[in-house]
């Protein structure tokens, strides 16, 4: 069996606000592709292995390669139940060690919040014909924050970013990339996948004030504590299991083992019509510090790339997500 992935990138303990990068091609609307995300040096990604996994108070979720479109369904979806999986584990993972952990009390979370802030990210291709799709978070000051592959390859420096009503993308307001010539060359050298987009302010922009007071930003801190492994996860975003990517999703995951960068190869799309710049990783259980990526249990598909990754049992956000492969096809 194959086991899929998400990774996600893990946004440490560093500022954040102007200068967030990370992963491989955006996806076309037409044609579609692939999906990714990024961030910067103390941000971390958390990727996550496809199995079996629950949207909140729906069935459990087909799981789909992240190189093939999932079927479409008609809204609301209907979820198939899939078999569960036996993942092997990560190749070349370290002795596990970790700081000890002080009891937290949390108070309930409020999703509802959180949902609010998560949005859609559609950009332009060069000939303006097609789209480059995806999702992303906000955070305070009107900062988008999304995966750099879904950006990167953007016909212009300025994407729509679609928030939610009811959880359906209803709200278009633009966006400026951040240093997009930066994004590219970290995204391609150095293998990070995490972009921002900069909202003008609503002083400025009588059509978003038409709708906020101000802009929805998730109401909980970058994940600063490295004792994560076996956490649960919650990841969000707008996939393509949906009909137009039209559904904000909530898929439920479990954080499994971290990963660094090790490098940076080419790899040929599975669909097998272009290459793109991945990175190289290697795996470890060390949670005495914070690592480029965490590996998350879940189900992955087109469209989610660049969605927020939250750890549920710490309430902190890890970072924008990626669909990946661990493991052997058998």
């Amino acid at each position: 069996m194959t086991s899929y992935l998400k990774l996600v990138f893990i946004m440490g303990t560093i500022a954040l606000i102007s200068v967030l990068f990370f992963f491989p091609r955006g996806n076309k609307e037409i044609p579609k592709e692939a999906l990714s995300l990024s961030q910067e040096e103390r941000i971390t990604i958390a990727t996550s292995t496809v199995i079996e996994q629950t949207e909140e108070k729906k069935p459990v979720i087909k799981k789909a390669p992240i190189s093939i479109l999932a079927p479409r369904v008609e809204f609301p979806p209907i979820f198939i139940p899939s078999p569960k999986v036996e993942l092997e584990p990560p190749p070349s993972a370290t002795t596990t060690t970790s700081l000890p952990e002080s009891p937290i009390s949390l108070p309930p979370l409020d999703e509802a919040a959180i949902l609010r802030a998560v949005v859609k990210i559609e950009c332009p291709t060069d000939d303006g014909l097609g789209k480059y799709i995806g999702s992303g978070f906000v955070l305070k000051g009107g900062i988008a924050v999304t995966a750099a592959h879904v950006v990167k390859d953007s016909g212009s420096d300025t994407c729509s970013i679609i928030f939610p009503r009811e959880r359906r993308p209803v709200h278009y307001l633009k966006g400026k990339i951040e240093n997009l010539e930066k994004v590219k060359i970290r995204h391609d050298e150095e293998g990070i996948d995490v972009a921002a987009l900069k909202l003008p302010s609503l002083d400025f922009y009588p059509e978003a004030r038409v709708i906020f007071e101000e802009y929805p930003a998730i109401p909980h801190p970058v994940c600063e504590n490295p004792v994560m492994l076996g956490d649960t996860l919650f990841h969000f975003g707008y996939p393509s299991n949906y009909l137009d990517q039209n559904y904000l999703s909530r898929l439920e995951g479990k954080a499994i083992v971290y990963a660094d960068i090790d490098g940076i190869k080419e790899q040929l799309s599975q669909d097998q019509t272009y290459t793109f710049k991945t990175p190289i990783l290697s795996y470890t259980s060390d949670q005495t510090k914070m690592h480029h990526y965490m590996i998350s249990r879940v189900a992955s598909f087109y469209g989610d790339s660049g969605g927020l990754a939250f750890n549920a049992t710490k309430q902190c956000i890890l970072g924008p997500h990626r669909g990946g492969t661990i493991g052997k096809t058998s």
